[in-house]
């Protein structure tokens, strides 16, 4: 009896096509990561075009619909095209490493998510180019800005969003599988690390939340293209069709939050040199924040307007949903604590204590926000937008970075420069602290959160001077850390583990081999790397 083995065609190995057609998770994702960098420089391109329209007085930069337009193309990009697609890739590339598994779950499924990513992502620039351009009524895309706006371009920036909305929805499902069914054998779910935990939850969320997201997304161009006819769902301030999409929006920003916790877990237990203080509850706390997205959601679209203005009950959730978070904070801020005087501040620790920072920062504007945002009228101006970019935005954006310089030698082989992200992680931090404190001040003297110029004022322009010179320090740290990405290919070349790291992938070679590992240590915990060294510790003690 013989058997023939089938190998792929030839032109399947080449240098793009055998990225194009792989369906091995790590090249899968990279090349989120590469993307992700893609949309990431148009969007900054785009916040520096903001900054310049809002620097001085009465501006005549952009005009008032041009503003709103890229302001919405740049809420899209950094939320749906950069904040999503890293989590997604970091999970796609590591999750697989950190269970002991020599695969993802279905990776045909895995491959057709990216290039649906990829897809409409190009589908939401090129709508700026439409007629009509893309939706100028914000990055969440509820109606009736979506269902009035005229010409192409909303509808293909609305299509995108859909693509977009199918292609996570697939990512979430393959990960939960991958999570569930392809651990390691000694690995239970006490021993799984904090960063799996975390995507195993915001798959979870993820899975909920995205198909009611690509309904109401439908359901908007439909009724776009029936002008109007296809509303069975009503057009009234009850329809169901701004609810669908606002879970869209608002649940996609706030779950991503979900993984960063545990990117922060991961940096924060290997550069202590300790586990992380309680950490049971902290993956308990993972699941709160999760669970309690829902509640956010509900609580933001009742302030953003749609429906009735918000309820004493509807606040106090809102602050309870606040809990895990704090309590999260709580115990990363413990661990460092007990850890003082031997912290190792490298820079992937940099970026996550300024993380830390903003993220408390965040939460502390979202329980004012809810507790005295009536009484002070700061619902719709600047102090919502400084919230939003504290506790979602700039907490995700340092955690982002922290984990890509922490685990670029594991993907690529090679460190990053660490002068330069060093100096990133710093000018990063101050940087987006002068853009956006100062937006907490502009709205309580109630600037608009979407306004495209302003009045000459005393104190209103000094402020928003100020923010403008803290989004040219922020420019100054992003291109810093492309500099450090450029340099990268002739970096120092990175052992098995350059960090002493805690988890599995730090096992195997940088990069992995196709099938991952050539042997496995013994599970014994979540961090079983570094239960091997203080047994080698005491074997040699003796």
């Amino acid at each position: 009896m013989s058997s023939t083995t089938q190998s792929a065609p030839s032109w399947q190995h080449g240098k793009v096509a055998g990225w194009i057609v792989s369906v091995d998770h790590k090249r899968i994702g990279a090349l989120y990561l590469g993307w992700a960098c893609v949309f990431f420089v148009i969007g900054a391109i785009l916040t520096v075009l903001m900054r310049l329209q809002m620097t001085r007085p009465n501006a005549s930069i952009l005009g008032d619909s041009t503003y709103k337009g890229v302001l919405t193309m740049h809420g899209t990009l950094l939320v749906f095209f950069v904040l999503v697609p890293l989590v997604i890739g970091l999970a796609t590339y590591l999750v697989p490493l950190m269970i002991g598994s020599s695969r993802i779950a279905m990776p045909g499924l895995a491959a057709a998510a990216l290039w649906l990513f990829a897809f409409a992502g190009i589908a939401v620039v090129l709508s700026a180019f439409a007629s009509g351009g893309s939706s100028k009524d914000g990055w969440t895309g509820y109606p009736p800005g979506t269902l009035t706006q005229e010409g192409n371009g909303v509808r293909l920036w609305l299509m995108g969003l859909f693509l977009l909305a199918l292609s996570v929805a697939a990512s979430a499902v393959n990960l939960a599988a991958t999570i569930r069914s392809l651990r390691a054998e000694a690995m239970d779910w006490d021993k799984t690390p904090l960063f799996a935990w975390s995507v195993y939850v915001w798959s979870v969320v993820t899975i909920v939340l995205a198909p009611l997201a690509a309904i109401g997304l439908g359901l908007i161009l439909l009724e776009r293209r029936f002008n109007g006819s296809f509303d069975f769902f009503l057009t009234s301030d009850q329809s169901v069709k701004p609810w669908l999409v606002w879970l869209f929006g608002q649940s996609f920003a706030y779950a991503a939050l979900v993984p960063v916790v545990g990117i922060l877990a991961e940096i924060v237990a290997v550069f202590a040199g300790r586990a992380i203080a309680s950490a049971r509850t902290l993956a308990q706390a993972v699941v709160g924040i999760g669970g309690l997205t829902l509640i956010l959601v509900l609580y933001h679209a009742y302030a953003g307007g749609i429906g009735r203005k918000p309820s004493i009950v509807l606040l106090l959730l809102a602050v309870i949903a606040t809990i895990p978070s704090v309590v999260a904070l709580v115990l990363l801020k413990k661990t460092l604590w007990q850890a003082r005087g031997e912290i190792r501040w490298t820079a992937p620790m940099l970026f996550a204590g300024g993380a830390i920072v903003l993220f408390a920062i965040g939460l502390l504007s979202a329980l004012a926000l809810a507790l005295f945002g009536n009484n002070r009228d700061w619902r719709g101006t600047a102090f919502g937008v400084a919230h939003a970019h504290y506790l979602i935005w700039g907490t995700a954006l340092l955690t982002l970075l922290a984990g890509l310089t922490y685990w670029w030698p594991k993907v690529f082989g090679r460190l990053l420069g660490t002068r330069l992200t060093a100096w990133s992680a710093w000018l990063l931090f101050i940087g987006f602290n002068c853009t956006f404190f100062v937006q907490f001040l502009l709205g309580d003297k109630g600037q608009p959160a979407r306004a495209s110029s302003f009045a000459e004022h005393g104190s209103i322009s000094a402020y928003n001077m100020i923010s403008t010179i803290g989004a040219a320090v922020t420019t100054l740290g992003v291109l810093a850390f492309l500099l450090a990405v450029a340099r990268a290919h002739s970096g120092k070349r990175a052992g098995n583990d350059p960090w002493l790291g805690d988890t599995l992938e730090w096992y195997t070679t940088s990069p992995p081999p196709p099938h991952n590992f050539d042997s496995m240590p013994a599970i014994t915990s979540a961090r079983p790397l570094a239960d091997l060294r203080r047994t080698l510790q005491e074997r040699n003690a003796l």
